[in-house]
């Protein structure tokens, strides 16, 4: 299976549900180590950007790229395109089928029966997936790879223990963004790029998978792995070299937890402040409110940080600590709020409808919290039973899940699909319209006064250029008055 000097892989990045602010950054990396440490060559095809075209703009890929294996990264919500993309793949010709990222490592048992699939990758990819070109490349056999599942041509399987497993972050190389066809139009849309300065989240709310991915991997090694935070910074002050001109204006880092490490946080914030970053491109982080104290905000605010992203996801203080698993008042987060303010710093607030023991009285505790924070943002999510855990909770407080509805979604904002005692998917749809009517027509009505008629003529272009693309209305409206406006006004 040798061009001669390796082998070449084709990533594709399977969104076509509408969503187009998956710049994927897991396959960004695997790829951008297979590039940089192996005899084999990587590309990425994007259908993002194509969604009304996308088989053709894929076979066209194939034929320009001429690869040996397709690779995608699974995410439950994008399974349903996946298996499409699979089998508009096998019909270019025999291309090996590769399958990693969360889903493949939390549910790898039904996917590698499916024998569409040559290859599977549980945990971290890019030792294990760079491993599996070696050895598919010389015939080595594939026993011994941590992590690794492979399905021969007469059926054999290879199924190693395990799971891929990144010990040090520092030896990961710097993206190549540029590997993403379409990245102009991600800076057009977003004016950003994902980065990230650490892996792994220690806690275990009920509604996020996080903690099946860290049951899979456990054995392997410590779960939460921290970057150099000097490198990392570097790294952010390369990418604003090579990007910045061409309409780079936000890091969005990735990192579920990046606040969690008080001397990290202090010594990655005085090193992207040395460098002068705070005064070119300024970043926006994931965090917890119990991470966070007066200090710290005052820290990120002064170098650099533009926004916190925080999950406060319900205004009713039994169900946040019960449900969820999150032991953290209201009064707290009213205490956070108001520093982060008082320092210039924005705040996200994430919400979520629908969870287990929810009622009608607690949808609206959760809009007029939100109405009361008053944050510079405020995301309210449909909730989606990802965990066998928020299975049993629905189940012990007499909900559940529509499965069939659950089955069509293909995103976390929109969707209901839950129901509990005294309320069902659409009176849940109900309260989110609610609520982002609320918080978004006060939001909506600060941005036109403060850009004045300049704002009309930004958000035709911006739209019409979107529904040019075939992206979905729901996501350019959302998108502009979270991303773009704010970026420029900045």
């Amino acid at each position: 299976m040798s061009n001669g000097h390796g082998l070449t892989v084709l990533f594709v990045n399977p969104v076509l549900g509408g969503d187009f602010s998956a710049l994927d950054i897991g396959i960004t990396t695997v790829a951008t180590h297979v590039n940089r440490h192996s005899a084999h060559r990587a590309a990425i095809a994007d259908l993002t950007f194509h969604s009304r075209a996308w088989r053709r703009h894929l076979r066209q890929a194939i034929a320009r790229e001429q690869p040996h294996v397709i690779a995608i990264s699974c995410s439950a919500l994008y399974m349903k395109y996946v298996w499409q993309i699979v089998d508009e793949a096998k019909r270019a010709g025999p291309l090996r089928i590769a399958f990693g990222g969360h889903h493949a490592t939390t549910h790898a048992e039904s996917l590698f029966a499916d024998r569409r699939v040559d290859a599977l990758i549980r945990g971290d990819g890019e030792q294990p997936f760079t491993s599996y070109l070696d050895r598919l490349h010389d015939g080595s056999g594939f026993a011994g790879v941590p992590g690794l599942w492979v399905r021969s041509a007469d059926g054999r399987e290879v199924r190693n223990e395990g799971t891929g497993y990144q010990s040090s972050l520092d030896g990961l190389p710097w993206l190549d963004w540029d590997l993403w066809h379409d990245l102009e139009l991600y800076l057009r849309f977003f004016g950003m790029i994902y980065v990230q300065g650490s892996r792994g989240c220690p806690y275990r709310c009920t509604f996020c998978d996080a903690q099946g991915y860290a049951d899979a991997i456990k054995q392997s090694g410590r779960y939460f792995r921290l970057r150099d935070p000097h490198a990392f910074a570097a790294e952010l002050a390369h990418y604003a070299d090579r990007y910045e001109q061409r309409g780079l204006r936000l890091f969005q880092v990735f990192d579920p937890v990046f606040t969690m490490d008080d001397a990290w946080v202090e010594a990655f914030c005085l090193a992207y402040r040395r460098l002068g970053m705070h005064q070119r491109v300024r970043y926006s982080v994931f965090s917890r409110i119990d991470h966070l104290d007066e200090a710290k905000v005052r820290l990120l605010a002064r170098s650099g940080c533009a926004l916190l992203r925080c999950g406060i996801e319900t205004g009713d203080e039994r169900i946040r600590r019960d449900v969820y698993h999150k032991r953290i008042d209201n009064a707290e987060i009213r205490t956070i709020v108001r520093a982060a303010k008082q320092h210039g710093l924005d705040f996200t607030a994430f919400y979520i409808f629908g969870g287990p023991q929810e009622t009608r009285p607690s949808f609206r505790s959760t809009i007029r919290f939100a109405w009361e924070l008053d944050a510079a943002r405020s995301a309210f999510f449909a909730y989606k039973p990802f965990t066998a855990s928020a299975r049993a909770q629905f189940a012990a407080a007499g909900g559940g899940v529509d499965e069939t509805l659950l089955a069509r979604t293909d995103n976390i904002s929109f969707g209901a699909t839950t129901f509990g005692r005294g309320w069902g998917p659409r009176t849940l749809a109900g309260y989110q319209f609610a609520a982002y009517a609320l918080t978004f027509g006060r939001r909506w009505l600060r941005m036109v006064r403060r850009r004045g008629l300049g704002y009309f003529p930004a958000f035709a272009r911006y739209f019409a250029h979107g529904l040019w693309l075939g992206l979905d209305w729901r996501y350019l409206a959302m998108y502009f008055h979270l991303y773009e406006g704010d970026n420029i006004d900045r």
